[in-house]
């Protein structure tokens, strides 16, 4: 079929028949069912047609896009929101055209027969299968119904898709559909589908019409590459979806981290101990590297590891340099925060004494009272009684808003610096089985460390309770009476990799036990007597998880001028009331 019959449809479909160029994510979103080709690409320009008839393509991109600067992943997004556009159009266009419910069909056999859109290549793409076999039940192969068996036990996970996807059917406008669809991107396809694409909590496929790709991941619905870990490639999926690497993979690792994030600042003894310590239950048999990074020279010549470290940093660098002005007032917002909460906490407490200061007005207690207490004692608490520990996921996950992530903790380490509160800065993420801890600055390091955070990147998988225990230990032995832990994090704790198969090994790290891992940890440093505080970057759909890890003790920072604006006064309130 012709471009010209697709652009017919649309035309006809979309009742204006001007000629128009689709907007940037429209476009975005439909170029793989018009690359697709026949039935494909012509029921594609139904599903335009109608999009634009319904809801406006216009509007429809403007809610894209405000989402991608939300730092939604548009890689997930856009697929998930093409199926939530093409349900809404055709249950609206279906009385009026009944010619659509037999186009879809056959769009579906199409693409299902011929893996067109290469869904078979990963469990995230085996929900669409799911969709279109439960949407059109006489276009499903037999190889589509033996991938679907993998979902057995995540009948809960599909019966959430089911309500979310139906909801499409009766949204009333763009905003609704593509919120909508960020809603299934949050609840389904980042909750049980690892964030870096690479590995995915469904059991390995059944069938044998699996063609496997160069590249483990999702739909190519963009030309970008990612540069990562090969030995994460190297595992194969077990029974409970765990990535099992193998003996040599498992081997190679310890050198990798130390040529790619720098040597141990720990001693082995050291590390053994802590690693008796916390790497216990769910974290068994689980190992961590901290380290303080690459040497500068790491950073020069044009090998693709060096380019790849100057490519970070320099993007992080740029953030801090565009938002210039919301940068020196988010430090003085974020100093004056912590300046009134100490302040408030270190007015004196004044109370009744054997000695002190004489008070002439209890005088006449003398004689008549067996202990009068004639004197006051003051108590000041020094702002000097209190340490921070900022903790910053480094999880694929945050990628796609890394250079915010490095601003905020440039921001807040910078502010503490200017009150000389002593503080440490870390990022953790993870690796086969590898916790890597990052240090970018100590507790008593002077401001110029601050800098340091710049060369924060974001990749791979992240175990956040593994890293706040960690963190605890050392937080823990500080002097001062007041710990506070601030976590910079997306409340996406996931990690599929496993360096071992075998009876009884921990629960997977990944959706429920991931997040009650987490909540655990928070509560226990809390019981220890620290303050927890979570620092969070996104829209108020993704917070639920931040919620429950870290109930009311949140900050949530969309943009850089949020700084400059509430997050002070909002930091200072949530300090006040731990």
């Amino acid at each position: 079929m012709s471009i010209g019959r697709e652009e017919s449809l649309f035309l006809t479909v979309s009742e204006d028949h001007r000629k128009r160029t689709y907007p940037e994510y429209v476009q975005k979103m439909s170029e793989p069912f018009e690359r697709a080709g026949g039935m494909a690409e012509v029921y594609e320009g139904v599903v335009l047609g109608g999009a634009d008839k319904f809801f406006g393509l216009d509007d429809l991109n403007l809610w894209l896009r405000r989402h991608r600067y939300a730092a939604y992943d548009m890689n997930v997004l856009l697929p998930i929101a093409h199926l939530c556009v093409e349900r809404a159009v055709r249950t609206r266009l279906i009385d009026e055209r009944p010619g659509v419910a037999v186009m879809a069909e056959q769009a579906a056999g199409e693409i299902l027969r011929g893996d067109l859109l290469r869904y078979r290549r990963s469990s995230r793409g085996w929900m669409y299968i799911y969709d279109l076999t439960k949407q059109f039940p006489a276009a499903a192969t037999e190889g589509d119904r033996r991938i679907l068996k993998n979902f057995s036990g995540f009948e809960d996970m599909l019966a959430e898709f089911d309500d979310l996807a139906a909801r499409s059917e009766s949204c009333a406008d763009a905003k609704s559909l593509v919120e909508l669809a960020a809603l299934l991107y949050r609840k389904i396809f980042i909750r049980y589908f690892a964030p870096d694409h690479n590995q995915d909590i469904l059991p390995e496929r059944e069938t044998e019409e699996w063609e496997p790709a160069a590249e483990p991941g999702d739909i190519e619905w963009t030309q970008t590459e990612e540069m990562e870990l090969q030995y994460d490639k190297a595992g194969e999926a077990s029974a409970d979806g765990l990535v099992v690497l193998p003996d040599d993979a498992l081997a190679g690792i310890p050198e990798y981290l130390m040529r790619n994030f720098g040597p141990s600042f720990q001693t082995e003894q050291a590390m053994e101990e802590i690693e008796s310590a916390v790497c216990t239950d769910i974290h068994e048999e689980r190992k961590l590297l901290f380290t303080d990074g690459l040497s500068a020279d790491a950073y020069e010549g044009s090998e693709p590891r060096a380019q790849s470290l100057r490519a970070s940093r320099d993007g992080n660098l740029k953030m801090l340099q565009e938002h210039e002005d919301a940068a020196r007032q988010g430090i003085r917002n974020i100093e004056q925060a912590f300046r009134n909460a100490l302040s408030l906490r270190s007015e004196p407490d004044v109370y009744r004494a054997d000695h002190g200061v004489l008070q002439n007005d209890l005088l006449w207690k003398v004689g008549r009272c067996e202990n009068p207490q004639l004197f006051e004692k003051i108590v000041r608490q020094e702002p000097s009684a209190v340490v921070v520990e900022l903790l910053i996921d480094a999880s694929g996950s945050q990628s796609v808003r890394q250079s915010m992530v490095a601003l905020q903790s440039y921001l807040f380490s910078a502010a503490l610096s200017r009150i000389r509160i002593p503080h440490r800065v870390m990022s953790y993420c993870t690796y086969g089985n590898y916790t890597v801890l990052r240090r970018f600055r100590d507790y008593d390091d002077k401001p110029e460390a601050d800098r340091r955070i710049l060369e924060y990147r974001a990749t791979s998988n992240n175990r956040d309770g593994l890293a706040l225990a960690a963190a605890g230990l050392d937080l823990k032995k500080r002097r001062e009476e007041h710990k506070i832990v601030i976590v910079f994090s997306d409340g996406l704790p996931n990690d599929m990799v496993s360096g071992r198969k075998r009876e009884g090994a921990p629960e997977t790290y990944v959706g429920d036990a991931a997040i009650r891992d987490t909540c655990f940890q928070v509560r226990k440093l809390r019981r220890e007597g620290a303050h927890v505080i979570g620092i969070f970057l996104g829209e108020d759909g993704e917070l639920e998880n931040e919620r429950m890890i870290y109930g009311a003790s949140f900050l949530r920072i969309r943009r850089a001028e949020d700084f400059a604006g509430s997050a002070g006064k909002r930091l200072s309130e949530t300090l006040l009331n731990l």
